[in-house]
C-alpha cells in the first residue's frame, strides 16, 4: 500500500510538472488573457498553480539525491541519460513525417544538453549535485547558511525587477540548481499543521497578488511578475508541500523521474507538439491543447518505463558498472584512464577528423567565390554558411567517407594506405565536379557513369597542367604512405561482430540512397530533416549547399514510371496504328503544316489572377487586358501540378505534352533527372525546322543549357550566353528585366528568322520575393480583402506586377498583328506565387489555376487560324501542342493525335493539386488529379471506360518513351 501511494504522488507530481512544461509553452488561448480583468486574474492564478509543479519536483530530487553516495557517477550517468535519450528521441521523430522544419537545432539540443542549456531542470540537478558533493552532508551549519543565502537570493526579486538575477531567461539552471540544495537541506516533519498551514498560506498569498497584478501593472509588463516559477511564494507553496509529502514517500527511480523530464522538454518532441496544437482541430484550443498535454504526459511515462526496461539490460549495466568505477577513483587515475581512451581512439578519431574536413572543403570548393546565393534572395558567406547552416549535413558527409576508410581498413589491414585512398578518390571526386561544373554549370550525377565507357576521350579533355599535378600529387602522397606505414603503423584490431560490422556498415549506409526519394519514407523524413536539399530544379545549387556527395547520393533514388498493364512491342503498334487512323481523319479538316507556322510558347512566372484565390480580393483588376483577350479567343485556366515553384515542370509538359503526374514520385523534375539520360527527347521542337529558346535570366536554373539541346533548340538566349539578351530594362526597383525585355528580344528573332519557327520564351519579371517592395504605385490594385494569414502587402506588389505583364502582352499582341507571317502565342501562368495562407486540402484546385490564351495574330487567322472554345474552359499544360495545332489548323502526327484525343476526351491533369507543389519531393505514391471544366475535381474510378482506355495508351506512350524499351520512337522521327 506504501509502495502504490508513493508511486501515485510521484505520478502526480510528474503531471504537475508536465502541465507546466508543456501547456503553457503550447500557448492555448487562454494564455492570451493579458488586459486588467478577472479573466487574466483566473489565468494568472491557475498558471501560477502549476507552476509550483516544477519546484516541487526538485526539492523532492534534491532531497532524496543529496542522501546518495557515488554522486560524480551520478552526474556522469544523468549527462548520458540526458544525451543519449535526447538524440534517440530527436532521430525517432525525425525518421517521421513530422512536417517540422528546424530539426537542426532541435538535433543539436539533444546532442549539447549543457551548452545549448536545453534541459535546464536537468543542468540545475547536477550543478546542485556537484555543489553539494564540495560540502560534505555532516557540515550542517555551513549547508545552513548557503540554504539561508539561497533563500535571501529568492526573496530579493519581490522587492526588486523580478528578473534581477535573469533566471527567468538564460539561467534558470542555476536557478534550479538552488532549489536541489534547498531539497538537501529538507527537514520531514510529521505534523500536517507546520507545512500544510505554510503550503496553504503561501498560495493564498500569491493567489492574491496574482489576481491583483492585472489592475496594479502600470503598463502590462510586470503582469506577470508572481507567475514565474523563480517566485518566492511558488517555492516557498512546492517547499512545504515537499516537507509534507516526504514523510510518506518512498525513495523513487531518480532515472525514471528524469527520463520523463527529458521527453517531456525535448526540442524535438515539442516541436511536434507545438505543430499539432497549430492545426485544427486543436488550434490552441484551451481545452484541447490540454487533453494533449495530458496525453504527451501520459505517453512519456510510458516511454521512460520502456527506457529504463531497456538501460536494466545486461551490455548497459555493464556500462554503469565502469561508471561507477572510473567515478571511485581519484583524479590523477581518472585523468590517465581518459588518456589511455583517448590515445585508443586517436586513429579513429583522425579518420574522422580527416573525413570531416573532406567533406567541409568538397562543399566549399562546390563555389567559385566567397558568397553563396541558396536560391533566389540574399547571399550569404560560405565559410559562414556551411559550417553554421549545413552542419548537420556535414556531418553526415563526413560519417559515409569514415565508413569507406574502416571499410577498406576491414580488408586491407593497412590504415595508412585505407586513408590515403579514400583521401585520393575524394580529390578525384571533387576534381572532376569542378571540371562538369566549369563546363556545364552542373556537378557530377549518376547518369554521369555511364560517361565511364569513353574515359579515353574524357581524359583527353583535361588540361595537360591538371594532369601533371595530379601525377605529381599521387607520387608524393604514396611516398608519403610508405614512409607512413613502415615508420608509424597503426595495428587495427578487427575481430569477430566488429570487422563485420565495418564490412557492413559502409554498403548499407551507401545502399541507402536508392531509398532517399521516396517521399514519406523514413529515410526522406531523416535526410529532409537534417537540411537536405536536393535541389532538382538546381542541380548546381544543390551541390554547393549539400556538398557533391549528398547531392550525388540524392539523385540515385531515380525510377522514372511505374510500367503500365499490358505494356509490349505488340501493344505499342498497335496504338501507334490506332492513333495515325485517327490523325488522318483529323488531317481531312485541316490545311496548314506546323512548320510553317511560328509558334510562340510564353510561360509567364507565377501569371495568375488574385480574384480567384477564395477570399482574395482587389479593388480593380490589375490584368483588363489577358481578361478581354480571353474573351474573344481561346483561353481559360490552366491546372498547374505547382504552387509556388515548379516552373520547368510545367515547360516540360507544354514541350513534349507529357503529364508529370504519370512520373514516379521520385522524378519530380524530369529536366534535371531524365532529359540528360535519354538518347532522344521528343517534343514539339521536332515539328518544326528552327527553335530557339529565350529566358531573360541565368540559364543554370532547371540545367536548362543542357535540357534545350538535349530538345534540339537552336539557340538559346540568356543572360551571360553568346546569344545575347538585348534591350535589358527593369521596372522601378526590380531586380529582374522586365517581360517588355522578354518581349522585344522575341521580336527580334521575328526580325531574324523570318520563315516558320517555334520560340519557347519563359519570362522572370514577376518571380519572387513579393515582400521587397520592389514597385511603386502599389495602391492602385490595394487588396479589399485577403485570405486568413495571408500578408496583403504582398498581394498588392504582386498584382502591381502582372499589371506591368498585362500592359507587356497588350503591345506585343499590337506588334505580332503588324507582322505579315503567321504568328501564334500560347501564353500561361506556370504556377500561383506561394503567397496564400489558404488551407490546400479546401481550396487545393483554385490554388492550382494559372490563365491561359492562345492568340493567333491578324496574317494567321487570315489564313486558316480559328479560335475555339470547346473544352477550353479547363486545361492542362500537356494540351497545348494538340490546342495549338487546332488553333493554326496544322495537320498532326500519331502523337499529336493522342494529344488531341487526351485533351478533348479527358479531364485536365495534375500532380496532387490538394499539396503544395514542392518540387524537391512528391508523393509517396504516384498520383494524379482530374479536373473538369466545372473546376471539379473527378476521381480517376469515376472516368468512363472509353476514358480510362485513352488514358491508358496515353500512359503506356509516356511510358515507352521515357522508361520503356523506345518501340514508337521510330514512328516519330
Amino acid at each position: 500500500m506504501q509502495k502504490l501511494k508513493s508511486s501515485l504522488i510521484w505520478g502526480v507530481t510528474l503531471f504537475w510538472l508536465g502541465g507546466a512544461q508543456v501547456y503553457w509553452n503550447l500557448a492555448p488561448h487562454l494564455a492570451g488573457y493579458s488586459t486588467a480583468s478577472l479573466h487574466t486574474s483566473a489565468y494568472l492564478i491557475l498558471k501560477g498553480i502549476t507552476l509550483v509543479g516544477p519546484d516541487l519536483l526538485v526539492l523532492l530530487l534534491g532531497y532524496y539525491m543529496d542522501q546518495c553516495s557515488r554522486k560524480e557517477s551520478m552526474v556522469i550517468k544523468i549527462w548520458l541519460n540526458t544525451v543519449a535519450l535526447g538524440c534517440l528521441l530527436s532521430l525517432i521523430i525525425a525518421l517521421t513525417d513530422n512536417g517540422v522544419g528546424f530539426y537542426p537545432t532541435t538535433i543539436y539540443n539533444s546532442m549539447l544538453p549543457v551548452l545549448r542549456n536545453s534541459y535546464p531542470l536537468i543542468t540545475g540537478v547536477m550543478v546542485g549535485i556537484v555543489v553539494s558533493s564540495i560540502i560534505p552532508f555532516g557540515q550542517a551549519g555551513l549547508r545552513q547558511r548557503l540554504a539561508g543565502l539561497i533563500w535571501l537570493m529568492l526573496a530579493i526579486p519581490v522587492f526588486s525587477p523580478v528578473n534581477v538575477w535573469g533566471w527567468n531567461d538564460n539561467f534558470l539552471a542555476l536557478f534550479y540548481a538552488c532549489l536541489f540544495i534547498l531539497g538537501g537541506n529538507l527537514k520531514p516533519v510529521k505534523q500536517f499543521w507546520r507545512w500544510g498551514g505554510l503550503a496553504i498560506a503561501s498560495l493564498a498569498v500569491n493567489v492574491l497578488f496574482q489576481g491583483l497584478m492585472p489592475f496594479l501593472s502600470f503598463d502590462g509588463s510586470t503582469i506577470n511578475r508572481f507567475t514565474t516559477v523563480t517566485n518566492v511564494l511558488a517555492v516557498v507553496t512546492a517547499y512545504a508541500v515537499a516537507g509534507w509529502l516526504v514523510n510518506g514517500m518512498q525513495k523513487p527511480r531518480i532515472g525514471y523521474l528524469l527520463s520523463v523530464v527529458v521527453i517531456l522538454m525535448n526540442s524535438s518532441a515539442f516541436a511536434v507538439l507545438y505543430k499539432i496544437t497549430d492545426e485544427k482541430p486543436v488550434a490552441h484550443s484551451t481545452v484541447r491543447t490540454a487533453v494533449l498535454t495530458l496525453a504527451a504526459i501520459a505517453l512519456a511515462l510510458v516511454a521512460a518505463a520502456l527506457w529504463q526496461w531497456l538501460l536494466n539490460r545486461r551490455w548497459t549495466q555493464t556500462v554503469s558498472r565502469r561508471i561507477d568505477q572510473f567515478a571511485a577513483q581519484d583524479f590523477a587515475k581518472q585523468r590517465a584512464a581518459v588518456s589511455k581512451k583517448l590515445k585508443e581512439l586517436g586513429p579513429d578519431l583522425t579518420v574522422f577528423a580527416v573525413s570531416y574536413l573532406i567533406a567541409a572543403v568538397s562543399m566549399l570548393l562546390m563555389n567559385d567565390g566567397w558568397r553563396i546565393q541558396p536560391n533566389v534572395g540574399p547571399d550569404y558567406n560560405i565559410i559562414s554558411y556551411a559550417f553554421t547552416q549545413r552542419g548537420l549535413l556535414l556531418l553526415l558527409a563526413a560519417l559515409l567517407i569514415f565508413t569507406v576508410v574502416k571499410f577498406l581498413q576491414a580488408i586491407s589491414k593497412r590504415y595508412w594506405l585505407s586513408l590515403a585512398i579514400v583521401v585520393v578518390i575524394s580529390c578525384s571526386f571533387v576534381i572532376a565536379n569542378r571540371e562538369k561544373i566549369a563546363a556545364r554549370n552542373e556537378p557530377i550525377l549518376p547518369s554521369d557513369l555511364a560517361m565511364l565507357r569513353v574515359a579515353g576521350s574524357l581524359f583527353k579533355m583535361v588540361a595537360p597542367a591538371l594532369w601533371l599535378g595530379v601525377v605529381t600529387g599521387l607520387i608524393l602522397l604514396i611516398g608519403l604512405v610508405c614512409w607512413l606505414e613502415k615508420n608509424h603503423p597503426v595495428e587495427l584490431q578487427f575481430k569477430g561482430h566488429r570487422c563485420l560490422a565495418y564490412l557492413l556498415l559502409a554498403p548499407v549506409l551507401f545502399a541507402s540512397c536508392f531509398f532517399w526519394n521516396h517521399s514519406g519514407a523514413p529515410l526522406n523524413n531523416l535526410l529532409t530533416s537534417l537540411g537536405d536539399q536536393p535541389m532538382f530544379y538546381n542541380q548546381l545549387s544543390g551541390a554547393r549547399i549539400n556538398g557533391p556527395l549528398i547531392q550525388f547520393m540524392n539523385n540515385v533514388d531515380v525510377k522514372v514510371m511505374d510500367q503500365p498493364a499490358g505494356y509490349s512491342r505488340t501493344r505499342m503498334e498497335q496504338i501507334v496504328k490506332k492513333y495515325r487512323t485517327q490523325a488522318g481523319k483529323i488531317n481531312l479538316h485541316r490545311q496548314n503544316d506546323l512548320a510553317q507556322q511560328t509558334v510562340i510558347f510564353n510561360l509567364s512566372e507565377s501569371f495568375s489572377d488574385p480574384n480567384r484565390v477564395p477570399g482574395v480580393k482587389l479593388k480593380s483588376s490589375p490584368i483588363p487586358v489577358i481578361k478581354e483577350l480571353q474573351k474573344n479567343n481561346t483561353g481559360g485556366v490552366m491546372i498547374s501540378s505547382g504552387y509556388g515553384g515548379g516552373t520547368a515542370n510545367m515547360e516540360y509538359m507544354t514541350l513534349t505534352g507529357y503529364s508529370i503526374s504519370n512520373f514516379s514520385p521520385t522524378l519530380p523534375v524530369p529536366y534535371t533527372q531524365l532529359v540528360g539520360k535519354l538518347k532522344v527527347n521528343p517534343s514539339i521542337v521536332d515539328s518544326f525546322n528552327h527553335a530557339v529558346a529565350i529566358h531573360p535570366y541565368l540559364g543554370t536554373f532547371y540545367n536548362r543549357t543542357s535540357v534545350y539541346q538535349q530538345f534540339g533548340f537552336d539557340k538559346f538566349f540568356y543572360l551571360g550566353s553568346k546569344n545575347r539578351i538585348r534591350h535589358q530594362s527593369r521596372i522601378d526597383n526590380s531586380p529582374y528585366l522586365s517581360d517588355r525585355t522578354a518581349y522585344q528580344n522575341v521580336l527580334d528573332q521575328l526580325k531574324s528568322y523570318r520563315h516558320g519557327q517555334f520560340i519557347n520564351l519563359v519570362t522572370m519579371q514577376n518571380h519572387f520575393p513579393y515582400s521587397d517592395n520592389y514597385y511603386h504605385h502599389l495602391r492602385r490594385y490595394r487588396t479589399v480583402r485577403v485570405s486568413a494569414g495571408t500578408n496583403p502587402d504582398e498581394v498588392d506588389e504582386f498584382s502591381t506586377e502582372i499589371h506591368h505583364t498585362d500592359n507587356a502582352v497588350k503591345h506585343f499582341i499590337k506588334q505580332i498583328d503588324g507582322i505579315n507571317r503567321p504568328i501564334t502565342i500560347v501564353f500561361y501562368g506556370d504556377h500561383l506565387p506561394g503567397i496564400y495562407k489558404n488551407d490546400m486540402a479546401r481550396d487545393g484546385v483554385k490554388l492550382h489555376e494559372t490563365e491561359y490564351l492562345i492568340y493567333s495574330n491578324k496574317y494567321a487567322r487570315a489564313h486558316g487560324a480559328k479560335n475555339f472554345k470547346q473544352n477550353t474552359a479547363v486545361v492542362s499544360p500537356n494540351d497545348f501542342i494538340a490546342m495549338v495545332a487546332k488553333q493554326t489548323n496544322s495537320k498532326v502526327n500519331w502523337y499529336q493525335a493522342l494529344l488531341t484525343a487526351v485533351f478533348e476526351k479527358l479531364p485536365a491533369m495534375a500532380k496532387d493539386v490538394e499539396a503544395k507543389g514542392d518540387v524537391n519531393t512528391a508523393r509517396a505514391v504516384a498520383h494524379t488529379d482530374f479536373v473538369n471544366d466545372q473546376g471539379k475535381l473527378v476521381k480517376e474510378g469515376n472516368l468512363t471506360k472509353q476514358q480510362k482506355q485513352l488514358l491508358q495508351d496515353y500512359r503506356l506512350v509516356q511510358y515507352d518513351v521515357t522508361a520503356g524499351k523506345k518501340y514508337t520512337l521510330k514512328y516519330l522521327k
